[in-house]
This record gives structure tokens, C-alpha cells and sequence, in this order.
């Protein structure tokens, strides 16, 4: 019986055959079945998925407990006033009922991986083309031929040379991208107090969640109802849940949004190239290991490029605008319901206004920064826009993307109520007025049409 992987698994397939018996000459030293388990463990996208969900549970098993009885039920009753609250409001009513997810930290990070995944792959993506473009012009990068000569195998970079370098970097990108995603939705469960606090899904989007452990981090301190908490809580989590759940279409302008974000990314290559050489080999098993690599991952950084940020206030703005409505309608039905709003309200504006290290984390790996500079552009829209029309009239800007109000917009209200007024649906991005028509039309001249008259005359 063979020590090695059947065809369809051999890893080393395509290879020079000169090559390819150096390599499984390696399998004494290990280095053979490192490459190997990195190759064939990785999956065929642009993140390894099941090594960000061990550094994500990783990274928030520190401090983490279950939710206890009373929490679950406590979250529970709120959620069920929430909804029937804000069936008074100026909210879109969702398809459904959706669910509630009461967890620990663990549990969220768990389950936020596939929430995520739209919002990390297309930058990985971008960086695993740029590492694999670098090494398929440097195959004879200095420090990689010391060690091959270190180790008896000068000759390795000259059997790569016909081969296609960036098809065999893209699992070492998915390991590096995967132990980056998982750091950040670590360190996001961590410090967020329910899915929309980033003001997009981090799950599916019927679904709201509530962590208790953080919570009371967050609240232990200012001596209010546990259930007033819940409650306020429970009203964010389901205005936005409305937005989302009950707009189809606009989870998926923010998902197109960041994919041509992520389409301008531009990596510095040579440092991730850098830094992968030093994710080889890690055990996932061993927590140190995975700590040191969790640290060296979170030292790389990509700078958005000036059309990434002009693409970014795009994304920002819409965020603003969600947020800042679903703020509004909590304030409105919670009004004189909740003795302990104004607090509650304060705790979470000072949260805000402090971004914490799951976003800091978010804006060095991907270059995406969720927040804008000023919150408040979209709180002083949404309330011209009301004083103009009153809560409902905030429905047109969610009637259809091309409604959405852009940067400057936002900033100038009147310039939106306008745009309204005459019927202007224009999107922020024109351009895509223009897909899907074809070609233009070809102009006949004033003699072709002459003629064609004239044959018509005569038939």
C-alpha cells in the first residue's frame, strides 16, 4: 500500500517529475506532510474557513461564559414587546418572525462566520492574486534560496519556473486570510452587544442575538433594570432586522458595494508574502502557536486607495441611514415606556463613538472602516427628512437603490427632498443605469431612408 494520497488527493499533481520526487523525498523531515495538510486543508476558496472558526473561538473563549436561564428568557419576553412595539412604527414589517440567538461569545463567533464571509473573501481574493502575481516574478527571491540551499534543495526554484505559482499560493492565502478573519470575528465577539451593532447582518438576517457576557460588561456598571436593557436592546436589534429582513435587495447593495471595494484593493505583496512564510507549519491544536500567529496576522494592514474610499463613503452612508432610522423609531415607541432610555441611550452613543478593537481590527486587515467620520450626518438626515414628511416619509429612500441618498446628500438633506420631489431617481452610481441595454442604436442617414421609402413605394 502506498504512503502516499491517492491521485485525486495528491496535492503535488501537475508537478515536473523531477520535482515532484524531490518533494516526497521530503516526507522524513515533515515538511512534505505540512505542505501537504496546508494544500489539501484549505478548500478551494479564497479563506480557510475552519481555521478562522478555531482562531475566532480561540480568541473569544477569554472571558466567555453561557448565558444563564434567566438571560435566555429575560432576552426572550424583550424581543416579543420589541416587535410588538414597532408594529406601530413607521418600520417595514419583516416576512417573518425570524430568531433569536442567546449565546455566549463562542456561539456567536460560531455562527458569524458565514454572516461574514461576504464581507472578508472578496479582499482575500485580492490578496492571494497579489502574493501569487509577486512570487510568479520573483522565483528567485533571495531569502527562499538560502534556506532551499540551507537545506540541500537549490535546485527547487528552477523546477517551479513553468508552473502556475498563484493556483499554489491561493491555499497559503486562504491559511493567512482565515487566521485574519478569525482574529477579527474574535475579537467582534468579544464587544459586540447584539448582530446589527455593526449597523450590517453579522448573521442571517432574520435572525437577532443578544450576548449576555457582554452586556454585562457594558451595563454592570450604571445601575439599571436588567429587563429595561433587554428591552432597549431587543428594540435595536429589530429595527434593524426590519430594514434588512423586510428590503431585500439592500443586504445585497451592501454586498455589491464592498465587492467593488474589494475589486480596487491594492496589497503591499512583499510583506504578505513575508509574513506567509511564517504561517507555515502552525498546529492549530497548539494555543501558543495559534496566539504567536494570531499576533503576526494582525501586524499586517491594507491602506484603502483613494477610489476604495470614495467607494467606502457609499458604504458608510448607507450604514448611517439604517442606523440612524432604526434609532429614531426605538426613541419614538420607547418614549415614555423605558424610565431608564436616556442612559441606556447614553451607554450605547459612548460605544459609538469609540470604535472598538473588532473594528480596528476590521479596518487594518480589510481596509474597511463601517463607520463615518461624522455619525451624526445620518441622524440629522433622517430627522429633515421626518420634519419634511413625517416617519413615513423615510420609506422613499428604501423604495429602490436608486433612491438611496449619497454623500453629499446626506449631508444636505434639502438636496435630497428635492432630487424626490421632481422624481429624480438617480443612483449613486449612474453607471449602472447603462448595464444590461446592449449596444447603441445605429443612426440610418436621411438617403438610406429615402431609399427604403422608396422600395416600400414600389412593393
Amino acid at each position: 500500500m502506498s504512503d502516499h494520497p491517492e491521485p485525486h488527493e495528491d496535492p503535488f499533481a501537475g508537478m515536473p517529475e523531477e520535482l515532484r520526487r524531490m518533494m516526497e523525498q521530503l516526507g522524513g523531515s515533515g515538511l512534505f506532510a505540512q505542505i501537504q495538510s496546508m494544500l489539501t486543508g484549505a478548500g478551494s476558496g479564497p479563506v480557510n474557513w475552519d481555521l478562522a472558526r478555531q482562531a475566532a473561538i480561540q480568541v473569544a473563549a477569554e472571558g466567555d461564559r453561557a448565558a444563564t436561564d434567566e438571560e435566555r428568557e429575560r432576552a426572550t419576553e424583550a424581543l416579543r414587546i420589541a416587535e410588538h412595539w414597532l408594529d406601530d412604527s413607521s418600520l417595514p414589517a419583516p416576512p417573518d418572525g425570524g430568531r433569536l440567538l442567546v449565546g455566549s461569545r463562542q456561539e456567536w463567533a460560531n455562527a458569524a462566520i458565514d454572516g461574514m464571509r461576504p464581507l472578508v473573501e472578496p479582499v482575500a481574493r485580492a490578496s492571494t492574486k497579489a502574493m501569487g502575481d509577486l512570487a510568479q516574478d520573483q522565483l528567485q527571491d533571495e531569502d527562499m534560496t538560502r534556506q532551499l540551499d540551507a537545506m540541500g534543495l537549490g535546485g527547487l526554484l528552477g523546477g517551479l519556473g513553468g508552473m502556475d505559482l498563484s493556483s499554489m499560493l491561493q491555499p497559503m492565502g486562504a491559511m493567512l486570510t482565515g487566521m485574519q478573519a478569525g482574529q477579527v470575528i474574535g475579537q467582534l465577539a468579544r464587544q459586540l452587544l447584539g448582530q446589527y451593532e455593526l449597523g450590517l447582518p453579522t448573521a442571517g438576517r432574520a435572525t437577532a442575538v443578544t450576548i449576555p457576557v457582554n452586556v454585562e460588561e457594558a451595563f454592570g456598571d450604571w445601575d439599571l433594570d436588567p429587563m429595561e436593557v433587554a428591552l432597549a436592546l431587543a428594540l435595536h436589534e429589530a429595527a434593524h432586522r426590519r430594514l434588512y429582513h423586510a428590503v431585500p435587495w439592500l443586504e445585497a447593495h451592501l454586498h455589491g458595494l464592498i465587492a467593488q471595494f474589494a475589486n480596487g484593493t491594492q496589497v503591499d505583496a512583499e510583506k504578505l508574502q513575508e509574513l506567509s512564510r511564517g504561517m507555515m507549519g502552525i498546529d492549530p491544536s497548539d494555543p501558543q502557536a495559534m496566539q504567536d500567529a494570531l499576533q503576526r496576522a494582525g501586524d499586517f494592514r491594507i491602506e484603502p486607495t483613494p477610489e476604495q474610499r470614495r467607494v467606502l463613503e457609499r458604504i458608510q452612508g448607507v450604514l448611517a441611514l439604517v442606523s440612524a432610522w432604526a434609532r429614531s423609531a426605538v426613541a419614538r415607541v420607547a418614549a415614555g415606556r423605558l424610565p431608564g432610555l436616556d442612559r441606556i441611550d447614553e451607554v450605547l452613543r459612548r460605544r459609538r463613538a469609540t470604535k472598538g478593537s473588532g473594528e480596528e481590527l476590521l479596518a487594518q486587515l480589510l481596509g474597511l472602516d463601517l463607520r463615518p467620520e461624522d455619525e451624526t450626518i445620518g441622524e440629522r438626515f433622517v430627522a429633515a427628512v421626518e420634519e419634511a414628511h413625517g416617519p413615513e416619509g423615510l420609506q422613499r429612500a428604501l423604495a429602490h437603490p436608486e433612491n438611496l441618498p449619497d454623500r453629499d446628500e446626506l449631508v444636505d438633506p434639502d438636496s435630497w427632498l428635492q432630487r424626490m420631489a421632481a422624481g429624480e431617481d438617480v443612483p449613486d452610481d449612474a453607471s449602472s443605469l447603462f448595464d444590461g441595454l446592449g449596444d447603441a442604436p445605429v443612426e440610418r442617414s436621411a438617403d438610406e431612408r429615402r431609399a427604403e421609402r422608396e422600395d416600400d413605394d414600389e412593393a
